[in-house]
């Protein structure tokens, strides 16, 4: 074999051996990182709370519900101390106060049906979760917050029997309480102008409850509706329940204000009987005089009136014990009277009349015609001021 040839041979066996060699080389692939659920949990949460922090509230909503979602799927293999089950909550209580948030920005541009199915998003978790690290007392706060919300909001939509079913909701966790009865109320009461079905509930609450506040509140709202008889046993029942100056006062003015002055003045007694201070007191002492009045019983009258003004010198009162005195000839109880009422009102010119009268009946001749003198201009009593002055002369 010719020597170029077997070179030839010899190379062209190399390049084979080499090419084999070549082919059997593993060739590096860069791998993917093994997708670890709970780390993107926990990025899925900071970066909803930043989105939160932000006031980007739908980003925020979203970024915590795809973290709620990954702390699910971490659950199978973790460990203990991942805690999972508190991760979890925070980002159900997330979830849920965000919904609350976009609710309260739904009304500020009067959305109100977007409001609500954020406020129900909100309360649909809250009724559903497990407390973890929360106490169920925190938990019933924010599931009668959200009731509370909804009912505010259905309200404010006009919705009226939506938000009276949620105030049935409230009142089922709290069948007691007083604010969410008078809110059921006046809706029905103001709103619906469904007045049955406002005092039935006020009639239900005030017999559940033995409260005098509801019996007064029912009371008033027989009164109002018409109802003379169902407003007395009303107010009877919270005088029974709280026999204090508050439920005296409501319960004679209930009286008063239907003509039943002999019944108005045993309240207004019982009310004087708890000492209140001086000021109601002369203002219960006239308002018995006055209701004396009615009755046509005079001396009682103004036995009442004395007190009053006894108390607190009103101008008004004063006035009419002076022109009863004038009446009965009384001279000297003319001049104190009268004298009061000049004392606050020197330019009182019925008062002055009534004093210069009883001073010139008296032989106080210059103290009648100092008072006589200022009237001889006036329109009322100038041309009887007159008359005595000539007499005086």
């Amino acid at each position: 074999m010719p020597k170029y040839r077997l070179m030839t041979l010899l190379t062209l066996i190399l390049i084979v051996i080499i090419s084999a060699c070549s082919s059997n080389q593993q060739i590096e692939v860069e791998t993917e990182p093994v997708r670890n659920p709970l780390v993107l949990a926990h990025e899925a949460a900071s970066e909803g709370a930043d989105l939160y922090k932000d006031g980007q509230f739908d980003q925020a909503l979203a970024a915590f519900t795809r973290a709620k979602e990954l702390f699910e799927e971490a659950a199978p293999m973790a460990t203990e101390q991942d805690s999972i089950a508190l991760n979890l909550e925070r980002m159900q209580l997330n979830v849920a106060k965000t919904h609350v948030d976009l609710a309260m920005e739904s009304i500020e541009y009067g959305m109100y049906n977007e409001a609500i199915e954020h406020y129900e998003s909100a309360l649909n978790i809250y009724l559903n979760h497990e407390p973890v690290s929360i106490t169920q007392q925190e938990l019933d706060d924010y599931i009668r917050g959200t009731y509370n919300n909804l009912a505010i909001t259905a309200r404010e939509s006009g919705d009226y029997e939506k938000a009276i079913e949620y105030y049935d909701d409230l009142l089922a966790l709290e069948p007691d309480n007083a604010d969410i009865l008078n809110a059921k109320y006046f809706i029905l009461n103001d709103y619906m102008h469904d007045t049955e079905r406002a005092l039935q509930v006020l009639e239900d609450y005030a017999a559940a409850s033995s409260d005098a506040a509801a019996y007064i509140m029912l009371a008033e709202g027989h009164a109002q509706a018409g109802n003379y008889e169902k407003a007395e046993a009303a107010y009877l029942k919270a005088e029974e329940l709280r026999p204090n100056a508050d439920t005296f006062t409501r319960i004679g003015n209930f009286y008063r204000a239907n003509g039943q002055w002999g019944k108005a003045n045993e309240y207004l007694q019982k009310l004087a009987d708890t000492n209140p201070p001086a000021a109601t007191l002369a203002v219960v002492y006239a308002q018995m005089g006055q209701n004396y009045s009615q009755m046509g019983n005079t001396a009682k009258m103004v036995e009442f009136i004395e007190k009053s003004v006894a108390i607190e010198p009103d101008p008004r009162l004063a006035l009419t014990l002076a022109s009863h005195y004038n009446s009965n000839r009384n001279w000297a109880k003319v001049v104190t009277y009268s004298t009061m009422v000049l004392q606050q009102d020197p330019n009182n010119s019925a008062a002055r009349m009534l004093r210069g009268v009883a001073y010139y009946q008296q032989k106080n001749m210059n103290a009648a015609k100092a008072d006589l003198e200022r009237l001889v201009n006036d329109p009322t009593y100038g041309a009887q001021a007159q008359n005595i002055l000539k007499a005086i002369k």
